[in-house]
C-alpha cells in the first residue's frame, strides 16, 4: 500500500507539480537536483525500498536523495513539513489512515537533529507502520 501510494504520487505530479525546488535560506536544502529528478530513478528508489530497513544500514546520501525527490515533488519542504493534503483532497492517500501514523512517527525522530536523517526515518517508519496495518 504504501509503495503503491507512492507511486501514484508520482505518477499524479506532472498533472499537480511542475515547479523545481523552491530553496530558503533559513533551511538546510541537501538537494541538487534544480534540472528535475528522473521519474524511473524515483519509482526505483521507493519500489526497491526494503520492507523492514534498519536506518543504521543505510548512508546518509542516499537518505538526502529519498527526500530530496519528497522535495522534488513538493510532499516535504526544505524546513521539514509534509505537504500531503493535495494526494489526501484527491483521495490517493486515506487523511484518516496515514496522518496519525506521520504525526506519531514524527514525534519518534523529533530530537534528530539532522535533516536528511530526520525526515528519512520519518518516511521510513510511516512505512514500516503502513506495513504492520496492511
Amino acid at each position: 500500500m504504501f509503495c503503491d501510494s507512492f507511486k501514484l504520487i508520482i505518477l499524479l505530479r506532472k498533472s499537480v507539480y511542475n515547479s523545481p525546488f523552491q530553496s530558503n535560506s533559513e533551511f538546510y536544502d541537501p538537494c541538487p537536483h534544480t534540472n528535475g529528478i528522473d521519474e524511473d530513478e524515483a519509482e526505483a528508489v521507493f519500489r526497491d525500498w526494503p520492507a523492514y530497513l534498519s536506518l543504521s544500514s543505510v548512508n546518509r546520501t542516499h537518505k538526502c536523495y529519498v527526500i530530496c525527490i519528497f522535495q522534488y515533488y513538493n510532499i516535504v519542504s526544505t524546513s521539514g513539513e509534509i505537504t500531503l493534503e493535495k494526494y489526501y483532497d484527491s483521495g490517493v492517500i486515506d487523511e484518516f489512515a496515514v496522518a496519525p501514523k506521520i504525526n506519531r512517527c514524527r514525534y519518534e525522530f523529533r530530537k534528530e537533529e539532522d535533516f536528511c536523517e530526520r525526515m528519512f526515518a520519518v518516511f521510513n517508519c510511516l512505512r514500516q507502520e503502513l506495513l504492520m496495518s496492511s
